[in-house]
């Protein structure tokens, strides 16, 4: 079997490599040679552990091949379109940009080829695409299905090659046998359904998870005025058998990334468009983003004022394990706390260097060097190495200082040591 993958940033290249070390031959394309340049030197564009491995291993096998080149598509039958729909700083994706990619390459697509998409776009576009198609290149007979991404930062790889389950959208019956052919090597649970509803699935389910964050930290809030443990009610809703351990129910930090945002977003719009009546989701942004300075808030309400002052922002990517820094609120933080005439120091063991206009923040190499005479600490990611802290390693490496951790990633070892002023979201010191 041989396929190509397009579009080749976190998606594709965890796609290509994925497919390629499950045995199927892979042509991994993208326009821009920059990437593509990179990629045969075993650099995925952002880091994602194991991928520059996995890709390694797929070119010396000959299983994965990067081109930059639209014509080698020809060769194929079949192409999965993987491309990360960019988000803006208000979460409104650029959705024109994948659709404009994706018609670049009709011209060179072989007949009877079936395109999966995977890019996160808006309910309708397959169905645009797939009508343009047909009055473009009525005689190639390319038909269309769609098949949400399910992937998460740091854990890509496990989460293509092991999913809970897979759904797939089709327009013609015919094209279950193909793609059976390739998903089955990952698993047997292929749920089948319209296009239409497997684009729709992907808006409902990231609103979902967006829904339930959103709510738990609205019940934080009020756990903290009236001294109830967050946590505590985190661990009764996560019991009851309707709702489960897995829910999307851990106080602390607000949607960020753009991700599930970017899916609340088309929804809203679909709501305007049809004239729907959503209050419950036209109020997801409006909430979260009143909670996204809880952080900010409680560092100016104790540490006022803030000039002169020095914190350790701990954890400066998007995610702990990667080194994206976009859309990091960590990042947007420092830029507000250096604004307050604040020092700046970090630490995030998979951040190696930032951009120049980044270059206020003082970027340490160890966890014990950013914590040096500090007055602050603003626990920023969840990151596994602040499990080593202790009070007494705080102490010993700075004053007494007031640590800031929404998510409760410390709240354990530090929510009963009276010597440390510590702050999580839904916990009254």
């Amino acid at each position: 079997m041989k396929i190509a993958v397009f579009g080749l940033w976190h998606l594709g290249v965890v796609t290509a490599a994925a497919l390629a070390k499950a045995g199927i031959e892979v042509i991994a394309y993208d326009p821009d040679s920059l990437v593509i340049n990179e990629l045969k030197k075993n650099k995925a564009p952002l880091y994602e552990p194991g991928l520059n491995e996995l890709i390694a291993e797929g070119v010396q096998s000959k299983q994965l091949t990067f081109v930059s080149e639209p014509g080698t598509l020809s060769t194929v039958d079949f192409i999965w379109v993987t491309f990360d729909t960019p988000v803006d700083n208000n979460d409104i994706a650029d959705v024109e940009s994948v659709i404009t990619q994706i018609k670049a390459i009709l011209p060179f697509v072989a007949k009877e080829t079936l395109i999966l998409i995977s890019s996160q776009l808006p309910v309708g576009s397959t169905k645009k695409l797939s009508i343009y198609c047909k009055e473009q290149y009525f005689d190639k007979n390319i038909t269309f299905g769609f098949s949400p991404e399910n992937l998460r930062l740091g854990k890509a790889i496990e989460v293509f090659t092991h999913p809970e389950r897979i759904i797939v959208g089709i327009e013609q019956e015919k094209d279950k046998t193909r793609i059976a052919l390739l998903l089955n090597r990952f698993s047997a649970n292929i749920i089948w359904m319209s296009i239409e509803s497997a684009e729709m699935t992907k808006h409902a389910l990231n609103a979902f998870l967006a829904t339930s964050v959103v709510f738990i930290n609205e019940i934080a809030t009020l756990c903290e005025k009236v001294g109830a443990n967050a946590a505590d009610v985190e661990l009764g809703l996560k019991s009851e058998s309707r709702i489960g351990p897995k829910a999307y129910l851990k106080p602390g930090h607000a949607i960020a990334g753009g991700t599930l945002a970017r899916d609340v977003n088309y929804l809203i719009e679909m709501g305007h468009k049809t004239q729907s009546n959503i209050p419950l989701i036209n109020s997801l942004p409006i909430s979260n983003l009143s909670h996204q300075q809880w952080s900010l808030k409680r560092i100016t309400d104790i540490l006022n004022p803030l000039k002169n002052k020095t914190i350790a922002v701990l954890g400066l990517a998007y995610k702990a394990g990667t080194d994206t820094l976009r859309r990091s609120s960590a990042i947007e933080a420092c830029i507000w706390l250096k604004e307050q005439g604040m020092s700046v120091l970090a630490y995030d063991p998979k951040v190696k260097s930032l951009p120049e206009t980044m270059h206020f923040i003082q970027l340490k190499n160890t966890l014990q060097d950013a914590l040096y005479n500090v007055d602050a600490i603003l626990v920023a990611t969840d990151l596994p190495e602040l499990q080593m802290l202790t009070a007494d390693i705080l102490l010993k490496n700075s004053k007494q200082p007031a640590v800031f951790d929404a998510g409760g990633a410390l709240l354990k070892i530090f929510s009963n040591d009276k010597r440390i002023r510590y702050f999580s979201v839904g916990y009254q010191p």
